[in-house]
């Protein structure tokens, strides 16, 4: 990996979490590559960091776009994360979407991309390629339970069809060769952060059938999220994580 100077990372979604990171890895000296459907909302902050913020305008189906995000300068970047999620929307007692598969859509074309570089001599990759960063939820595990017993019907019944897209995201991933972690907060708020130091984490790990299940919650705020995110996978080196599914809350 790069030295922290040079470190390149590529973020797919620009939500509370992916923003937090964003802000923090550009003032670390990381070269951000953006991947957004509308640049125009990073127009502040590409003003401020014209040299170390590439934004790639795209839609997730494309794969050249993803591709053009993964690399910078010649070598595919550090580090990647994803926090495009499902605009949800109620229908009848649950919630669904229009896109009901974009989770599992973007992981899969991530994949692809990053296994078509594979093949491309031009380029430069790691072995095993990048440090892959997913959002995912709570709710979804099936190594116990990691919601507290009064929001169950909400998140089994209500979210049936969001945790279906997220659950295909996470199996994508985690069959894949690559080096991943993914990240399951509870409910995201938008309010004031209580810092890192107040988080909760506990984790499984599939393939050693290892699981640390200390971390049951309501909510957690999205900047805190951001905020762990970037400290324990990218700034630190991550490896610690590799390979768990990792539960974050208050």
């Amino acid at each position: 990996m790069s030295t922290t100077s040079n470190k390149t990372l590529a973020i797919f979604g620009i939500g509370g979490c992916c923003k937090t990171v964003l802000y923090q890895a550009l003032a670390a000296g990381y070269t951000v590559n953006v991947f957004a459907r509308t640049p125009s909302k990073l127009s502040d902050i590409s003003a401020q960091y014209p040299k170390s913020l590439n934004v790639i305008k795209g839609e997730i189906s494309s794969i050249p776009a993803i591709k053009q995000a993964l690399v910078s300068d010649g070598r595919v970047v550090d580090m990647v994360l994803s926090g495009i999620g499902m605009a949800m929307k109620m229908k009848g007692l649950g919630f669904t979407s229009e896109q009901p598969t974009i989770c599992e859509d973007t992981a899969r074309n991530i994949l692809t991309a990053l296994d078509e570089l594979d093949k491309d001599n031009s380029v430069e990759m790691m072995p095993r390629g990048p440090r892959l960063v997913l959002i995912s939820t709570t709710g979804i595990s099936n190594k116990g339970r990691d919601i507290p017993i009064a929001v169950m019907p909400l998140y089994h019944w209500m979210l049936k069809i969001p945790h279906k897209d997220k659950l295909q995201m996470e199996k994508l991933v985690i069959e894949s060769q690559r080096k991943w972690v993914i990240i399951r907060p509870s409910w995201l708020l938008d309010g004031k952060p209580k810092g890192v130091d107040f988080v909760r984490v506990g984790f499984e790990c599939p393939a050693k059938e290892q699981i640390n299940k200390e971390a049951v919650g309501y909510a957690i705020d999205r900047e805190d999220v951001g905020s762990w995110i970037f400290k324990e996978c990218f700034e630190a080196s991550g490896e610690h994580w590799d390979g768990k599914i990792v539960t974050l809350t208050y």
